[in-house]
């Protein structure tokens, strides 16, 4: 009888302490999948934030591109040129149009490297640079002038030591059509001569005509 009583008593515990270890189990499991769940949302969370950032990329870059592909008025155009002299000049007459025959940059083609003349393809205002360099050993100055329409704007002057440089920047309002070129000035102190690879002749458009 005894014996009995310890055998149901043994079989009662142990189905106690098992009972015990299965919920722990269970409850590690809920656990753990608790945590893959928070793990699974963090990673939805960033999906979605890496989904919006890219949709904005897309929408700026239509934006941009939707932007070059709209007609171009003339108040956004860009008008800009400098061209070099690589050719040498030996005998240049008076009032001689200088011809900076190498385009480095042409916007708007309103440069010509055949005739050294720029046409202003829009009205506005306008930025012209040039520099002239005169010829070692010539004992001579260089004189050149900026034109406008026939009309002198200012005058470029390097002096009798080789290899000095004159320089002019103008603003000018140049309407559509108007040219605007480099040419020779022939005193009797003057050299004809411009040697190669050193004197350019540039213009922006700084603000164009409403």
């Amino acid at each position: 009888m005894v014996l009995l009583i310890i055998s149901i008593f043994y079989l009662f515990c142990n189905g106690a302490l098992g009972d015990r270890t299965y919920e722990k189990q269970l409850e590690a499991r809920l656990s753990q999948s608790e945590a893959d769940i928070k793990d699974l949302q963090s990673g939805l969370e960033l999906m979605n934030q890496q989904h919006k950032q890219l949709l904005a990329e897309l929408k700026a870059q239509n934006t941009k591109e939707k932007r070059l592909l709209l007609p171009t008025s003339s108040h956004q155009q860009y008008v800009a040129f400098t061209a070099k002299l690589n050719k040498q000049y030996n005998s240049l007459n008076d009032r001689e149009t200088v011809i900076f025959d190498t385009i480095v940059t042409n916007a708007g083609q309103g440069y010509d490297e055949n005739t050294g003349i720029f046409v202003c393809p829009i009205s506005g205002y306008y930025q012209f640079a040039a520099t002239i360099v005169s010829e070692d050993g010539t004992d001579k100055n260089l004189d050149a002038e900026l034109m406008h329409n026939g009309r002198q704007i200012v005058r470029l002057h390097a002096t009798v030591y080789g290899y000095d440089e004159g320089t002019q920047v103008v603003n000018i309002h140049c309407a559509q059509g108007e040219r605007v070129w480099i040419r020779h000035l022939m005193g009797a102190g003057d050299s004809a001569i411009i040697p190669a690879g050193f004197s350019t002749f540039s213009g922006a458009l700084l603000h164009a005509d409403q």
